[in-house]
């Protein structure tokens, strides 16, 4: 069961309000007690929320519901976390402070920064539910909510990334979409994300605070330690992530490495992942398996350069692991999925996205 904060529950509230929905009547509908999200800490099962949100589109027979909620961005929609991004000392390290403490936020999802020549771009990967459908209007409103966090931080409200992607297939109408993000959209893509200038992000934001960024940081990690045992897959995984990210590709990534980050002893970490029903070996695949199939559809490295930043020792073992992945090798996946990618850009001609 994967769950959410119900500070990101009450902006889908305040939301459902704005609109002149009885907000009320569907979270009763939906399943979710309105008085936790008054809560500080607290959870909610996030497929409540997917619920939510499907009821809040019908009832108000607005498909882009979601993207609406890209104005009510606050800071404190990510309670700890984004006093943490706000003493943050440019937009990059808010990001970068956004995916270490995202298990704060939630589970089901993982958060990273990866750098595009001198851009970048934070993804999200949704980790999937049996029996649980993502709509279209949670994927709005989490890129709405990230396009919210880079305007606000940076205090320019009419910053505009460089390109959005989006996870589901373009929609007829895509005009409110254009207004929002005001840049290149992708539909249909693997994974949710934003590209941002990366001059943008290195900027110093008005808010940093050196000596709150300790505080914040120090006091943001203890909350990691309370976490419970479903937490800690959602931990390690977001570690195992970073470190097999770009800016990590040297460090160690195997269990007695992680669980030293994590503060911890091997077997501790062993048996917490035991309890949640996995181990290491297991999410360190999955892992792989999901950078895999980003780099792989995304970037322009070579096989043999995704092969050392995924960790494998050699070509032949990568070579192994995609074809028990995707049933390919990594260079017919690419040809593949680069046929496959079609963008819609914003001032071009509409383009079908091929499903």
């Amino acid at each position: 069961m994967y769950k959410m904060s119900t500070a990101y529950a009450r902006v889908l509230v305040n939301t459902l309000s704005e609109q002149g929905l009885d907000a009320e009547r569907l979270c009763q509908e939906a399943g979710l007690d309105m008085k936790l999200t008054a809560i500080p800490g607290s959870f909610c099962e996030r497929s409540t929320l997917y619920r939510l949100w499907e009821l809040a589109a019908q009832a108000c027979d607005d498909p882009n519901i979601g993207l609406k909620s890209a104005k009510n961005f606050h800071p404190d929609i990510f309670q700890l976390v984004g006093y943490t991004m706000m003493s943050s000392s440019t937009l990059k390290q808010a990001f970068e402070r956004l995916v270490h403490f995202s298990p704060l936020i939630g589970t089901g999802f993982t958060l990273f920064v990866v750098q595009e020549q001198q851009h970048y771009r934070l993804v999200t990967i949704d980790h999937h539910q049996r029996g649980s459908i993502k709509p279209r209007q949670y994927t709005d409103a989490s890129l709405g909510t990230l396009l919210g966090a880079y305007r606000w931080l940076s205090s320019g409200t009419s910053l505009r990334p460089l390109s959005v992607e989006f996870s589901y297939p373009q929609p007829q109408d895509i005009h409110e979409h254009q207004q929002l993000f005001g840049c290149e959209l992708h539909f249909g893509a693997a994974y949710d994300s934003i590209l941002f200038d990366g001059e943008e992000l290195l900027r110093p934001l008005s808010t940093a605070n050196e000596g709150l960024a300790k505080l914040h940081y120090s006091y943001a990690n203890a909350q990691l330690d309370l976490l419970n045992d479903s937490t800690m897959v959602c931990m390690t995984r977001a570690l195992i992530t970073k470190r097999l990210s770009l800016e990590q590709s040297q460090v160690r990534c195997d269990m007695e490495s992680i669980a030293a980050a994590l503060s911890i002893s091997k077997r501790t970490l062993q048996r917490a992942l035991e309890r949640a029903g996995t181990q290491f070996t297991d999410i360190l695949n999955y892992v792989r398996q999901q950078l895999a199939d980003f780099y792989l559809r995304h970037s322009h490295f070579n096989v043999q350069h995704v092969t050392h930043l995924l960790g494998f020792h050699d070509h032949s073992s990568f070579h192994k692991a995609c074809l028990r992945w995707f049933g390919m090798t990594p260079g017919e996946y690419r040809v593949i999925q680069s046929n496959l990618r079609q963008p819609y850009t914003l001032g071009l001609d509409v383009r079908k996205v091929k499903q």
